[in-house]
């Protein structure tokens, strides 16, 4: 990738997700999404256990929707078709989950978002650190690594560590699914994207 493309992409990244911060301290005035997330309750491995069985109704549910709307697509049945696609739609797979949880939809929906954010800026964060450790091996002039390096320093320097915001007993836990956790949510969006496609 050129040094151009990277800061591009770094910079498009930076914009659009809350969790990545400037250097300067937000003065009181501010609202800015960091500060307001510092406001939320804080979260717990309790909050983690739901995320993670939440993350599983889904997929079963989303999986279950998948196979009626593939027959409807394959009798050529449109009205089977809608219905099929309908819960997709409306995300009623999310509140099928929160009530199995027992929990209320609203706690489950900002949850499932304070946890998506914080695995999708961990793995941004090992992405610049991999691309960092790999700078030597991408058969760039000197000028382009060196480019490309500050990019990196300067994108890596903006980020939040998502994980400082957590409680240790939370961080651990966290850290020894997020593996898990990634592969489910990943799995989770491909479902919708695959249904809602067409």
């Amino acid at each position: 990738m050129r040094p151009n493309k990277l800061q591009l992409s770094l910079l498009a990244f930076a914009c659009s997700f809350p969790l990545l911060a400037t250097a300067q301290a937000p003065t009181s005035s501010d609202k800015t999404p960091a500060s307001s997330a510092a406001t939320e309750a804080a979260l717990a491995v309790t909050d983690l256990d739901l995320y993670q069985r939440g993350l599983q109704l889904e997929i079963d549910a989303l999986r279950l929707a998948q196979q009626r709307l593939m027959a409807a697509r394959e009798a050529r049945d449109d009205v089977s078709e809608s219905s099929a696609l309908q819960p997709v739609l409306t995300r009623q797979y999310e509140r099928n989950a929160a009530k199995a949880l027992n929990v209320e939809l609203r706690h489950y929906r900002d949850i499932k978002r304070r946890f998506g954010d914080i695995l999708v800026l961990g793995e941004y964060i090992d992405q610049l650190n991999a691309q960092m450790e790999q700078l030597h091996q991408t058969g760039l002039s000197a000028k382009q690594r060196a480019d490309q390096r500050k990019a990196l320093e300067e994108a890596r320097a903006k980020a939040v560590d998502p994980y400082a915001l957590l409680d240790v007993a939370l961080r651990d836990a966290l850290k020894q699914r997020a593996d898990a956790l990634v592969r489910l949510r990943i799995s989770n969006r491909d479902l919708v994207q695959e249904m809602t496609s067409r």
